[in-house]
């Protein structure tokens, strides 16, 4: 009878490095399953944001703007960028009535309600940014008082309502809003209607944004091309 033979100590060398490298391709695998899970988050919770200001600034007849906070310290000692709807107050202190044209607070433009609360009538809940994600260009999407129309300006227009041409430069157009992630993963568009403030999210490697594909749609095609 033939006897068995232990592993020698080569073999077991190689046996251990192939465990590892599969366990380290493993841990790869899943990181980049979380990555991505939490940049589809982000980009649906900047969404929802979205439509839930635009909401709010025709329910209180008050502009209600996204803003993007950098560098935010969170209780957990973490420290990362995060985005939030803020509903921002009109009246002047001292005062009791205002008009639309005189929203926000002069003293509120160029800030954020993180730095001066008094500036704020309510905020929305934070939402993460993943340090993969650039999500700038939703920075200072402000919907107007009254109508839900949206400008892409911090100060929300004030005291040029009535300025037809200002309004129009102000208008987020297709590309305005465009979400850019640098672990490889394709850009995202929010479309926000000129008009009415309601907007939708593109992938640019969906269906929709694939001109090569007949079940394209011409205007996603056309806003994810660079």
């Amino acid at each position: 009878m033939k006897s068995s033979r232990g592993m020698t100590l080569l073999e077991l060398m190689l046996v251990v490095a192939i465990f590892g490298l599969m366990a380290s391709l493993a841990v790869v695998n899943i990181q980049g399953s979380v990555g991505g899970q939490r940049e589809s988050a982000a980009t649906r919770e900047l969404w929802s944001a979205a439509l839930r200001a635009r909401q709010l600034s025709i329910a209180t007849n008050q502009p209600v703007r996204i803003v993007v906070d950098k560098d935010v310290v969170h209780p957990n000692g973490q420290v990362f960028s995060v985005a939030r709807w803020e509903r921002l107050k009109c009246e002047e202190p001292g005062q009791t009535s205002w008009t639309n044209d005189t929203c926000p607070q002069v003293a509120c433009i160029n800030t954020t309600c993180r730095t001066s609360p008094d500036c704020c009538s309510e905020t929305g809940q934070d939402i993460p940014i993943p340090a993969s994600m650039v999500a700038d260009p939703i920075d200072g999407l402000c919907f107007l008082p009254g109508s839900g129309a949206p400008a892409l300006r911090k100060d929300c227009l004030q005291g040029s309502l009535g300025d037809a041409t200002a309004r129009a430069l102000a208008m987020p157009n297709d590309k305005s809003i465009r979400f850019n992630f640098t672990s490889g993963r394709a850009s995202t568009l929010l479309m926000v209607e000129p008009m009415t403030g309601l907007s939708s999210l593109v992938d640019c490697d969906s269906v929709a944004a694939d001109g090569t594909n007949p079940n394209s749609e011409p205007r996603s095609v056309l806003a994810c091309k660079p």
